[in-house]
């Protein structure tokens, strides 16, 4: 048997478990994709990860020892001192605890946006407070961007809106407009049939012809910017090309999350995908159509909170696809059933009356139909159906 010297097992060792344990320690801090930033109470920097290092271009021996500050932009550089007085002074916590998205800057001067949680290091030597950060750009550019498609989207809804409400009023204002210019002309030829006139009354009836006639070309001016208007409107040309309904469907509801009201809901998504659909569509207007869908869904359960709108998805044969959107509201009565898709009409008290009748329009454009039925125990079912194939 060999007799064990007592520096044999590292147990017995004095030095070693600490050793260890630094060693342990320095692998996790070095092994996670966060930057971890310890601090002191001063704002001094004594921790600076592997992970803080790739973010903030830094190597750890140039940045440890230096005011945190050195990683701030302003105005956060200038305040962040204030902070740490404030807390020592009051204990009032304004974010350890809590976390927030805040600015960064690296080692370039590129300033980026981050989450940071802060922590206070307890039964510490010494007063020391732990950052842990997350490089949030990626996510900031994706809300950016849902955000600008959503109010892309809201443009494309405008215009489409404008030029289905001028598509109306130009019909309605065309006729009136031929009744004065046929009124005016009639006018003017009794005008000039009347021989038996003095020179005094011949005077005011050329006065008369000439303000009449004044009337007759402004009524035909009209007329003209109505035709092109209506020309205008009627000539917009769709730019339909096959795309996969399911992405679609989730494009859309990544704008509709930026509706913090769908924050109490939630989407629910039961798309088919035995076999996927292909639909050849114009694109923003079919999002047009289902982003009208689920902020109706929203209205609809303004007192339902936490219950889903629910989209779904189903082939009703080889060549047709139908879409649908489901709340669990108060429902539509049968009243207001038959009026649904009628322009100008609804059913809120803020509502202009559109949003339905475009849908509608768009819809039977691209071949399919858009109806309404009562949910299964309350609430309404909007459902359109499009000619599809499989992918």
């Amino acid at each position: 048997m060999i007799d064990k010297q007592p520096n044999d097992n590292p147990i017995e060792t004095g030095d070693q478990p600490i050793i260890d344990a630094n060693a342990k320690l320095n692998a996790l801090l070095n092994a996670t994709v966060d930057a971890i930033i310890i601090i002191n109470h001063l704002g001094i920097i004594e921790l600076f990860n592997l992970a803080a290092e790739r973010m903030f271009g830094y190597d750890a021996a140039s940045v440890v020892g230096k005011n945190v500050k050195v990683l701030m932009p302003e105005p956060y550089q200038s305040e962040h001192d204030h902070y740490l007085r404030h807390y020592e002074k009051t204990k009032e916590k304004r974010i350890i605890g809590i976390g927030r998205e805040v600015k960064a800057q690296k080692s370039s001067g590129e300033i980026f946006p981050i989450e940071l949680s802060v922590g206070e290091v307890k039964e510490a030597s010494h007063k020391q407070f732990v950052g842990i950060i997350r490089d949030i750009s990626e996510q900031v550019k994706a809300r950016s961007e849902a955000i600008n498609n959503r109010e892309r989207l809201a443009h494309v809804t405008r215009l489409t809106t404008m030029g289905e409400m001028a598509a109306g009023i130009a019909h309605e204002i065309n006729q009136p407009l031929s009744a004065i210019t046929s009124y005016a002309h009639a006018s003017r030829n009794m005008l000039e049939s009347c021989s038996e006139l003095d020179s005094k009354n011949h005077a005011r009836q050329q006065k008369i012809l000439s303000t009449l006639g004044k009337i007759s070309d402004q009524a035909i001016r009209a007329g003209e910017v109505i035709s092109r208007l209506r020309g205008f409107v009627k000539s917009k040309k769709e730019q339909r090309a096959p795309v996969d309904l399911n992405w679609l469907i989730y494009e859309t509801v990544k704008l509709a999350e930026v509706d913090t009201r769908l924050l109490d809901h939630g989407i629910e998504l039961q798309l088919t995908n035995t076999p996927e659909a292909q639909i050849n569509a114009d694109s923003i207007q079919v999002q047009q159509v289902l982003f009208n869908l689920i902020r109706n869904a929203i209205d609809a359960m303004d007192k339902q909170l936490n219950e889903p709108v629910c989209i779904r998805t189903r082939w009703l044969d080889k060549e047709t696809i139908e879409v649908s959107v489901s709340d669990t509201g108060q429902g539509v009565s049968e009243e207001n059933r038959s009026k649904l898709f009628e322009p100008f009409y609804s059913t809120k008290e803020d509502g202009m009356g559109i949003g339905l009748s475009i849908s509608h329009s768009i819809i039977v454009a691209h071949g399919g139909d858009l109806r309404h039925c009562h949910g299964v125990s309350k609430g309404s079912i909007f459902a359109f159906t499009l000619p599809a194939s499989a992918i």
